[in-house]
C-alpha cells in the first residue's frame, strides 16, 4: 500500500475522537449528529465532548477546551463557528491530532472575502503542522468497520461500495435510500469545499481500498484535472465506477459555485471522460441509487435477454415498451415451455407470452416458484424481472399480498438466473405498506429492488452496457 492510502487508513479508523462545539443543552441539535453517531454505533475508543460551557454529556464530562482533552486525540469533529475554526487547527497541533473535519459553513462557498480568507488560512495551517483536513461545510466520513459515522440511522454493517460526494445532503440520500434496498457502503465520504483533502485523494485511497469494490461520486467540480484523469484510468481498470456530476448547466454551474466552491466543467467533457473509461454514468441521484443496487447484488448476466413476470396484461405492455426502448431484448417463449406451466398454471387471467402475466396465479407459492424456475431454466434467458404494481389491488387485497409476501420473495429467489424485481410506489398506505414489507423481504433475499418500470429498465440496461463492455476491454 501507498504512504498517502496508510495515512488515509489511519483517517478512516481513529482511536479517539473530539467533539469540539458539541451542544449539551439541546438533543435535536445538529451539532448533536456527530456525538450521537458515535454513541449508537458503539465506537470503541475514547470520545472527548468539547464545549466552552462545560457540563455533562450522556455521562461524560464536557471539556472546556481540546487544552483540557485528558488523552491523545486521533480525530477532531469540529462543529464550531467559521471564525474559530483555524483557531481548533492550532490547538490540535500540539496534540498528535492526525484529522480535523469541519463540518462547519461559512467559507469559501459563501463568495465573500472574509469567508475566503479563513479558508485559505486552514490550508496554510494544514501544511504547516501536517493536520489534514475534511471539509469545511461537509459531512465527514461514515466507515461502519471503524463505528465511524455522520447519521446514526445509517446500517452497521459494512459492504463493497465506496462513495465519495461533495455533497453532504446528496450522501445522506444515497445512503438511507440504497440502505433500504438491502446496499451497504465501506466507506462513505463527504468532503464539502476540500482546501486540503480532495476528491483525487479519496479517490487514491478508495482504488487501493481492499474493502472497495465499487466506487460511486457525486461530483461538482475537481481541483486537479490531470491527476483526476489518470486516476479515473486506473480506478476503471481495477474497480467498477459509476459518476454522477452535478452543476451541468449554467444555472448548474452557478448552484456549484455557491455549494462547494467548484468549477463545473462543460458536459461534452464528462460525457467524453465515461465514454473513454467505461464509467457508468446516471443522470440523477435517484438513478445512481438504482445502479448501486444492481451493481450490489446482481451478477452479470452475461447478456440482455430478459424474462418478465407479474400481475397485469396492460402492465406487462407497458414494462415491456419501457425495456425494449432501452436495448434489453424479450424473446418469445417457446411452446414446449409454455405446455410445461399449462400443466399446472390456468391460461384463463394469465398470458405466458413474455412478458409473463401471472395474474391469476401470483400468490400460489407453489406455482410461482415451479414457474419461475422453469422459466429461468431457459438456454435464451440471461436474467429475470419481476414485478408488483400496488394500485391495481383493493386495499383488501393489498391486505391479504402482505400476509403473503414471503410467497413472492422465495418464489423469485427459485431463479437460475440474476434476478431483479420491480415494487412500484402507491399514494394510499395499505399500498405504501405492502410494498416497503415487501421490498424488505426482497432484499433479504439479495433481489436488487426497483421503484417504477423505467428506473429498473434504466438502471438494469446501464448495468448490462458497462459489463459488455468491460468484457470487450479485457477481450473475455
Amino acid at each position: 500500500m501507498s504512504e498517502a492510502y496508510k495515512e488515509l487508513e489511519r483517517i478512516f479508523h481513529p482511536r479517539s475522537i473530539a467533539f469540539v462545539g458539541v451542544t449539551t443543552s439541546n438533543p435535536m441539535h445538529w451539532t448533536r449528529t456527530f456525538w450521537d453517531s458515535a454513541r449508537v454505533f458503539n465506537f470503541d475508543g475514547p470520545v472527548y465532548a468539547v464545549n466552552p460551557r462545560g457540563g455533562q454529556l450522556d455521562g461524560h464530562k464536557v471539556c472546556l477546551s481540546l487544552d483540557d482533552v485528558p488523552g491523545d486525540i486521533d480525530y477532531v469533529i469540529g462543529t464550531v463557528a467559521a471564525g474559530i475554526a483555524p483557531e481548533i487547527v492550532r490547538k490540535c497541533a500540539g496534540r498528535g491530532v492526525k484529522a480535523v473535519h469541519f463540518c462547519t459553513a461559512g467559507f469559501n462557498e459563501t463568495g465573500a472575502t472574509e469567508s475566503a480568507g479563513l479558508q485559505e488560512e486552514l490550508v496554510r495551517l494544514s501544511a504547516e503542522t501536517g493536520i489534514r483536513i475534511i471539509g469545511p461545510n461537509c459531512m465527514g466520513i461514515y466507515c461502519p468497520e471503524s463505528r465511524l459515522s455522520f447519521d446514526a440511522d445509517f446500517p452497521l454493517e459494512s459492504g463493497n461500495i465506496g462513495l465519495i460526494s461533495q455533497s453532504g445532503g446528496n450522501a445522506i440520500y444515497i445512503v438511507r435510500e440504497a440502505g433500504w434496498r438491502g446496499v451497504r457502503f465501506s466507506k462513505v465520504i463527504s468532503f464539502g469545499n476540500a482546501c486540503d483533502l480532495n476528491e483525487c485523494d479519496f479517490l487514491e485511497y478508495l482504488i487501493e481500498d481492499p474493502a472497495t469494490s465499487v466506487i460511486a461520486l457525486y461530483l461538482e467540480g475537481v481541483r486537479d484535472g490531470a491527476r483526476f484523469l489518470r486516476l479515473m484510468e486506473r480506478a476503471s481498470r481495477e474497480k467498477t465506477v459509476v459518476l454522477l456530476k452535478g452543476g451541468l448547466g449554467e444555472a448548474g454551474a452557478r448552484a456549484t459555485e455557491s455549494h462547494t466552491a467548484s468549477l463545473a466543467g462543460n458536459n461534452a467533457t464528462w460525457e467524453a471522460l465515461c465514454r473513454q473509461f467505461n464509467l457508468t454514468r446516471p443522470k440523477n441521484v435517484e438513478e445512481l441509487v438504482d445502479i448501486l443496487t444492481t451493481l450490489y447484488f446482481m451478477p452479470d448476466p452475461g447478456g440482455r435477454n430478459v424474462i418478465l413476470i407479474g400481475p397485469g396484461g396492460g402492465a406487462s405492455v407497458l414494462l415491456t415498451d419501457e425495456f425494449e426502448r432501452r436495448g434489453l431484448r424479450l424473446p418469445a417463449l417457446p411452446e414446449k415451455i409454455r405446455e410445461k406451466l399449462l400443466g399446472f398454471t390456468q391460461l384463463a387471467g394469465n398470458m405466458l407470452r413474455n412478458p409473463i402475466d401471472y395474474s391469476q396465479t401470483m400468490l400460489e407459492s407453489d406455482s410461482l416458484e415451479r414457474a419461475v424456475g422453469i422459466l429461468t431454466d431457459w438456454d435464451e434467458i440471461d436474467f429475470c424481472v419481476g414485478f408488483f404494481r400496488p394500485s391495481q389491488f383493493p386495499p383488501r387485497g393489498l391486505s391479504f399480498i402482505l400476509r403473503e409476501e414471503g410467497t413472492i420473495a422465495n418464489s423469485y429467489r427459485a431463479s437460475h438466473k440474476p434476478v431483479a424485481f420491480i415494487c412500484e410506489q402507491a399514494i394510499i398506505p395499505e399500498g405504501q405498506k405492502a410494498t416497503f414489507s415487501l421490498m424488505q423481504k426482497l432484499a433479504a433475499s439479495k433481489i436488487p429492488v426497483y421503484l417504477s418500470f423505467a428506473a429498473a429498465a434504466e438502471a438494469l440496461s446501464a448495468v448490462v452496457t458497462y459489463n459488455e463492455r468491460r468484457r470487450a476491454r479485457r477481450g473475455d
